[in-house]
């Protein structure tokens, strides 16, 4: 009896792996568990695809570097690469979306940005040695930590 009940068990088991293939070859099509790429009306836009397929790049090899399938230099090489990409579709489906008309107000702040950048460069910020604290004034101590201030801080 035990001998037929783990015969039955083996014979269900073979079935249960062989079904996909068995599926496949009777002409059914054999649905995945996890879609390769999400179902959305975004399809037919070629524009949105493009950004799509960028960012799946960005993260397949953010999972191949982590699974240890790219070395670092591959990964920068690649990624580097993967970024403009996604950048430049990432553009092109916002003008698009955005269609005609006056500039988006982000513009405005990236100039803003740009300019309190070129602030900070002309500024040359003094820094603590020891903590890293922003140093205000022409003081001699650090306020955060109590550090004496050097002349080639």
């Amino acid at each position: 009896m035990t001998i037929v009940a783990g015969l039955l068990i083996a014979v269900v088991a073979v079935l249960l792996v062989l079904e996909p293939v068995l599926r496949a070859a009777a002409g059914k099509p054999v649905e995945l568990a996890v879609p390769l790429f999400a179902d959305s009306d975004d399809e037919e836009d070629p524009l949105l695809r493009r950004r799509d397929r960028a960012l799946a790049a960005l993260r397949e090899i953010e999972f191949d570097r982590a699974t240890g399938k790219l070395s670092d230099d591959d990964f920068a090489r690649l990624q580097s690469k993967y970024q403009v990409e996604a950048l430049e579709a990432l553009r092109a489906v916002d003008a698009a979306q955005a269609g005609p008309g006056p500039a988006p107000e982000g513009d405005a702040v990236e100039r803003l940005i740009a300019e309190a950048r070129a602030q900070a460069r002309t500024k040359q910020q003094r820094f603590c040695e020891e903590c890293g604290t922003p140093l205000e004034g022409s003081g001699k101590f650090c306020v955060a930590c109590g550090t004496a201030v050097g002349a080639g801080v």
